[in-house]
């Protein structure tokens, strides 16, 4: 099963050995037996992902997790799939079983969360039939602890307030864009009819977008390119904003008034899922690119490419185009993405909209590590077009 973030809600991720009384653990915290248990080691083959709401922080998503210790046969793909849950887990509940003596791999898997500055939270599991030195683990990892027993479901209120004093209070930026526009006013969403989506939907972008609009009090209109000039004539002045698809940008450029601000889809994804300024500097590395260079594309969800549209297709083209050929482009999808990046001369990453936050953070802290540029479909586009600095100039980027 793929693993599937969902974007706005923070991730809270429970990690421990098999059979700790992980899957126990988020049953009694959340009230529902969403997991099945049981005294076999090893109930949870993947991670699995549940909504619940939780008081004074709202939606969150809880993440059950295979364990973080290996067994002969599936450990090392258990493992594997426990630690790509870290790359979007926003608040961590490590679970130190009372049936252990030893906690030498729950102090490993503590060090790995703190270097991805996870917030952590230790849960002391099975107290009722074992002895925890509780003592002794808040001398050796200054993080707050909380005992718990799920069996008689015991001092869960006390769990439930540690998560929200250590949530991390910008799990996700609060709006995409309603610092940028303001209550009362016009937005012109520009939405092409050739980008696909499933009949009745739009792209997952567009919908979020939308919705902030509304939830700022933004008056929003959406046309296809076609429609645009029409509209701009039947409105008494001006819009305020025009967000449209970097694919028609050049016919909306066209219609639209120099003064009237105009940006993408993309461009404003690109800010609210990871770091406007380290893309737009990633693109830089586009013009340096020459044969034999290895250029990465990373994609958040898997799909075929659709030539025409903003995928791997044409950005592959684009960029032989430019470094005159013979780069060698690969291409990573939903949760893989590789651990050693040093090889690549440049990332260039989808818009990452069905990622949470803290997921595409991890890549570009992960490539900026490596000292490997990355950029984002969108910004790589309107790069191609040279339309970067007006698309950015609403935002006060300079590319």
């Amino acid at each position: 099963m793929q693993i599937t973030p969902q974007p706005g809600k923070m991730h809270i991720a429970v990690f421990g050995r098999r059979n700790s009384g992980k899957s126990s653990l988020i049953n009694a915290l959340t009230g529902i037996p969403y997991q099945i248990v049981g005294d076999q080691p090893g109930t949870t083959t993947e991670p699995v992902f549940q909504a619940y709401e939780l008081p004074k922080i709202g939606s969150v998503i809880i993440i059950d997790t295979t364990g973080i210790d290996e067994d002969k046969e599936t450990g090392a793909f258990r493992v594997q799939k426990t630690r790509e849950v870290m790359d979007l887990t926003d608040l961590s509940l490590l679970i130190f079983s009372g049936e252990e003596d030893d906690y030498k791999l729950e102090k490993e898997w503590y060090q790995e969360l703190a270097k991805r500055h996870i917030p952590v939270i230790g849960v002391i599991a099975k107290v009722d039939d074992h002895y925890v030195d509780l003592d002794q683990l808040k001398s050796e990892l200054n993080i707050p602890f909380v005992k718990v027993s799920s069996r008689r479901n015991i001092n869960f209120g006390s769990l439930r307030h540690a998560i929200r004093e250590y949530a991390p209070a910008e799990f996700e930026r609060p709006t995409i864009l309603g610092d940028l526009v303001h209550p009362g006013e016009v937005v012109v969403m520009v939405m092409p009819d050739m980008i696909p989506a499933p009949k009745y939907r739009l792209v997952a972008s567009q919908q979020q977008i939308l919705r902030d609009l509304l939830d700022h009090h933004v008056m929003a209109l959406s046309v296809t390119e076609v429609e645009l000039p029409t509209l701009l004539m039947n409105l008494k002045g001006m819009p305020d904003l025009v967000i449209t698809d970097s694919q028609v940008y050049d016919s909306v450029n066209e219609v639209l008034p120099a003064n009237v601000p105009l940006t993408t889809f993309a461009i404003l994804m690109a800010r609210f899922k990871g770091d406007l300024t380290t893309f737009v500097k990633g693109a830089e590395a586009i013009s340096t690119l020459k044969p034999g260079d290895k250029v990465l594309l990373s994609e958040a969800c898997i799909h075929h490419p659709h030539n025409g549209e903003i995928d791997r297709e044409l950005v592959k083209r684009k960029l032989q185009e430019i470094a005159g050929g013979g780069l060698e482009i690969t291409a990573s999808v939903g949760p893989d993405f590789p651990a050693d990046l040093s090889g690549y001369k440049l990332i260039v990453h989808c818009g990452g909209c069905i990622f949470n936050r803290k997921q595409l953070m991890t890549r570009l802290a992960d490539s900026g590590a490596q000292c490997v540029p990355i950029t984002n479909y969108g910004i790589a586009f309107a790069y191609f077009k040279g339309i970067l600095p007006r698309v950015l100039e609403i935002m006060q980027v300079k590319s």
